[in-house]
């Protein structure tokens, strides 16, 4: 019987369908994502891949049809582009699979394995939290677990690796620079100059420079119930833990650092080009770091985006609320 069992367990680990998500922003969709795309359908061949993106603007520009025109002419058949709610449940798409025999994976960029979420948790109650670092055996149906796979970053572009450095460096490009670079995310135009053109068009009204504000950049502060206190910085760069945030910004000034050492003043020049993340991590933590200490004892709402540049309505008496 024991045979018997883990033959069956075997043949379920081998048929059991596979559903990989690549969830994100994608403000603008490029090449560097629909590499990434292309890579998940190469490691897991014999699985439904789909792209999760939000119709969020709140923070970043691209609406959601727009996202998924550039998803298309980047090559991207359209049923595979989902609009969701959360892209790490992306329930729009799993509803459509049975969880007791469909495995869940969700695949990301080697640059975002320290944003969160992250894989590998523990409950408080001493057991594996749900999402899980993907293995190649021993998989569970998603009724029991998620995983989180991370697939190679892929370049385009001068040195770029993320939408946030496209929207970033984006203003101060020549007409020419411009077309360049819509050329290198999107192949296809560059037989079809007036679609280049076109893009161009598109991304200089949704990009175009805000006029300046009397406020600050505001960073975000949640307190999530598992995963504790997570930073999200102005920009829409991702959510990170204070621990993760500070790792990110020393590897980032190291390489500067190296660039130094080595002479290499063009890369530190383009690098300092897209100072606006970098200055947009400090300020977060710089913020988080003010809010702590203002915070004092003082219990704070969970699950909540709190605006970290003000002491605003964003506190409740957990206990006082619990006793009731």
């Amino acid at each position: 019987m024991l045979v018997a069992s883990r033959s069956a367990l075997l043949f379920i680990n081998t048929y059991m369908k596979k559903l990989v998500i690549l969830p994100g922003g994608y403000h603008p969709f490029h090449a560097g994502h629909k590499a990434l795309y292309d890579a998940a359908r190469e490691a897991f061949p014999s699985a439904d891949v789909y792209i999760a993106a939000t119709a969020d603007t709140s923070s970043r520009p691209f609406s959601f049809d727009l996202k998924k025109k550039l998803a298309r002419i980047a090559g991207i058949d359209a049923h595979r582009f989902i609009q969701v709610k959360s892209p790490f449940r992306a329930e729009e798409i799993t509803q459509h699979y049975d969880p007791r025999d469909t495995v869940l994976i969700f695949a990301r960029s080697e640059k975002d394995r320290e944003q969160q979420p992250q894989a590998g948790g523990i409950k408080k109650d001493g057991t594996a939290s749900y999402l899980q670092p993907y293995r190649r055996n021993g998989l569970e149906p998603m009724n029991k677990h998620g995983y989180m796979v991370y697939l190679p970053t892929v370049q385009f572009g001068p040195g770029m690796t993320s939408a946030t450095e496209i929207r970033a460096k984006w203003p101060e490009m020549q007409p020419a620079e411009k077309v360049r670079l819509v050329q290198q995310l999107y192949p296809d135009t560059q037989q079809k100059t007036q679609l280049a053109d076109v893009i161009v068009k598109m991304f200089d009204t949704v990009m175009a420079p805000q006029k300046a504000q009397p406020e600050v950049a505001e960073a975000v502060l949640i307190n999530d119930p598992d995963a504790g206190h997570l930073i999200q910085p102005d920009g829409g760069m991702g959510t990170y833990s204070e621990d993760t945030l500070k790792q990110n910004l020393a590897r980032k000034f190291a390489s500067m650092l190296e660039m130094i050492k080595a002479g290499e003043y063009d890369r530190l020049h383009g690098v300092l080009a897209k100072g606006q993340v970098v200055d947009a991590m400090v300020t977060a933590l710089a913020e988080y770091q003010r809010f702590i200490a203002r915070q004092g004892r003082r219990p704070m709402a969970r699950g909540r985006e709190i605006d970290m540049s003000a002491m605003a309505e964003d506190y409740i008496d957990e206990a006082g609320h619990e006793s009731q």
